[in-house]
């Protein structure tokens, strides 16, 4: 079967060529579904009860602090902690918290509006922000900027709706070149952790919506990103999704790890995981991809996963790096992909909408495939509902240079070659139901071997 494109010639904006093939392109694969919250305590709840466990149920602890913006008037500040050196002082609506090293945890209620303010945190203390009703717009930079590699929990309180900004009203460019800590509307030197059943949006006018120097942690609670000129979720490390909802619109990555994994990383495979929650994820720019990572990435148990990536060469899943093994006197013997995504279980649904990219400024031209995912090491599937549709025109549904597929529904629709399996590597099908179609392809194109029981190919015309 022969199906050719509706529209022709490679464009480099961003946008699709335009629908080809026989893959659907239907508004899949957004749906309402599945985005209950867990429930959280009420802050008068939360008052009462005192708890510090970072690593387990957080409460509102004893040492509160209280920050109301009052929309055009100098904030009300509530704090009793000035004989232990914690300074809260406002400049207008800018709000500054300057504080001491100590073991102490404070924990800072956030409240009110303003559209002209912002809050900066300055000392390596770990805090607690609890977004009670806030909404703040800067016209400087960060609505909130966190300066300190201690943990930072973020508490959405239950009922509340909270709102951040970096703009617009100011020119990005003079700002972002004098002040080195501009990397988002919401940014953290320290790991940033959510939780709570309220919600709070993020609009990131300059650069990232959330930008952290360390690691990213959602259990629960609703952030919605509606706007980001570069990436919504950008962190340097580790990203963790337990639970809650990101419902993220970008022109860069939806979310991205920017570092791989140190040497001495105890647990490498664990770099971006995902158990549970609902990501929706929609990216416009080109090569700008959904979830992205210099190290592994692992999905399973209850996690939902939505992914629309309409820019040229975008990819909806894609991951890089190597592995280093080393001899015994520490030399670097060889390098090579590692174990890149590992599917377990959950849902996963994919629309790479995109078509190719081609940079005719390097030498020579560098080209660059939408894909569904797209993977420099392994792939392996033993379980869950996976489901790729590339309809771009001569986007491929998965890249890869080796993968196994043992298990769970691998469905994958695309317009070029379904699973392309490097030259080098190989495939390999030993069970669950797996269906993969190319509309002008082939479904799988490269060495692979099929002994399970449930695999449809469908190749495309040549």
């Amino acid at each position: 079967m022969f199906l050719s494109c509706s529209s022709g010639g490679d464009n480099t904006d961003g946008s699709s060529e335009g629908s080809c093939g026989a893959v659907s392109d239907d508004g899949w694969p957004f749906d309402p579904s599945g985005e209950e919250l867990e429930p959280s305590p009420s802050l008068d709840s939360l008052k009462i009860i005192y708890d510090v466990d970072f690593d387990g149920i957080h409460h509102l602890g004893d040492n509160i602090i209280e920050i109301k913006y009052k929309d055009g008037s100098d904030p009300e500040i509530i704090n009793d902690y000035e004989s232990e050196r914690v300074v809260v002082a406002s400049d207008g609506e800018d709000v500054t918290v300057t504080m001491p090293i100590s073991n102490k945890i404070y924990s800072f209620i956030l409240s009110g509006t303003t559209r002209n303010g912002s809050l900066t945190f300055t000392g390596d203390v770990r805090k607690e922000l609890y977004l009670n009703g806030v909404s703040i717009t800067s016209s400087k930079g960060p609505a909130i900027k966190q300066l300190g590699s201690k943990h930072v929990l973020v508490h959405l309180v239950k009922g509340t709706n909270n709102y951040l900004a970096d703009g617009p009203n100011y020119k990005c460019s003079n700002f972002a070149e004098n002040e080195p800590n501009a990397k988002g509307a919401f940014f953290s030197e320290g790991k940033l952790e959510f939780e709570g059943s309220g919600s709070l949006e993020v609009k990131g006018k300059c650069n990232h919506a959330i930008a952290v120097d360390e690691d990213f942690e959602i259990n629960n609670g609703r952030v919605t990103i509606s706007e980001a000129v570069g990436d919504g979720i950008h962190a340097n490390d580790r990203i963790k999704v337990k639970g809650g909802v990101l419902d993220i619109k970008s022109v860069g990555d939806a979310i991205q790890s920017e570092k791989a994994p140190k040497d001495d990383d105890k647990n490498p495979l664990d770099w971006m995981r995902i158990v549970g929650g609902k990501i929706k994820a929609q990216t416009t720019g080109t090569k700008s991809h959904g979830i992205t990572a210099e190290g592994p990435i692992r999905i399973d148990s209850a996690a939902v996963v939505q992914i629309s990536v309409k820019g040229n060469g975008s990819k909806g899943i894609k991951s890089s790096g190597t592995v280093e093994e080393k001899n015994q006197s520490g030399e670097v013997v060889t390098k090579h992909p590692p174990r890149q995504l590992d599917f377990f279980g959950g849902k996963v649904f994919i629309k790479a909408s995109g078509s190719r990219d081609i940079d005719n400024t390097a030498t020579p031209p560098d080209t660059s495939a939408a894909a569904g995912i797209k993977l420099d090491g392994i792939l392996s599937i033993t379980g869950g509902e996976l489901t790729v549709k590339s309809p771009g025109c001569k986007a491929k549904g998965i890249n890869i240079t080796n993968g196994t597929i043992s298990g769970g529904n691998t469905r994958v629709e695309a317009d070029d070659d379904g699973i392309k399996v490097n030259a080098e590597g190989r495939l390999q099908i030993t069970g669950g139901t797996v269906y993969i179609k190319s509309a002008k392809k082939k479904a799988i194109d490269g060495t692979y071997t099929d002994s399970g029981n449930n695999t449809t190919l469908i190749d495309g015309g040549f």
